[in-house]
């Protein structure tokens, strides 16, 4: 072999510097949409205040969580919540309607897998959380909405979408936050009913 004939090849030997020094924006970009989904808690629990008195938010968002996310609960969705709501890291919701990301150097705005998802969640690693999921995935598909919204469905989320932002969204992320937090209700206005009902079968 005397010659690399691939162009993309010798397009990325002729510009390696530059290509390595942009791959490691990558990483400052992850943090900053870290930063901007966590600032999301507020106004979702502004729209907990006006679901219900009942709803609160769960938050998982602690320094060493690799799957940050923001829930919608009721204080039924607890394990062993004796019909009081549970604070606390000690103790997580069975299931939660919101909001969660991958807090990796890939996270980004406008990339599935890569970017955040809202959706229905459930802990499938406590006693009784698959079975409990793979119930919500057939109610959910059962009545036909999984198909009729075109969600996607997974043990941890048995209903779900990615949300990416559009156009030049960095100049202004007020539009982005509205959207995220408009898709969390929706997803609480399709699923809450559904999720009491199985709950209580």
């Amino acid at each position: 072999m005397n010659r690399i004939d691939d162009p993309r090849a010798v397009f990325y030997l002729r510009n390696q510097a530059l290509i390595e020094e942009w791959a490691t924006l990558g990483e400052s970009v992850a943090n900053l949409t870290h930063a901007f989904l966590s600032s999301c808690a507020d106004g979702i629990a502004e729209l907990a205040s006006e679901l219900s008195p009942d709803v609160e938010v769960f938050t998982f968002l602690e320094e060493d969580e690799d799957w940050p996310k923001i829930l919608l609960v009721l204080p039924g969705w607890f394990p062993s919540s004796g019909g009081e709501l549970v604070r606390g890291v000690e103790v997580a919701p069975r299931v939660g309607v919101g909001l969660e990301w991958n807090k990796s150097r890939r996270l980004n705005f406008t990339t599935a897998p890569a970017c955040a998802f809202t959706g229905v969640w459930v802990d499938v690693d406590i006693a009784g959380g698959k079975e409990l999921s793979r119930k919500l995935r057939a109610a959910f598909g059962e009545a036909g909405l999984l198909k009729k919204h075109k969600l996607a469905s997974s043990p941890w989320w048995p209903a779900y979408r990615y949300e990416t932002a559009t156009g030049e969204y960095w100049n202004d992320l007020e539009p982005y936050r509205a959207h995220l937090i408009q898709s969390v209700r929706f997803h609480w206005t399709e699923f809450e009913a559904r999720i009491r009902e199985v709950l209580a079968t």
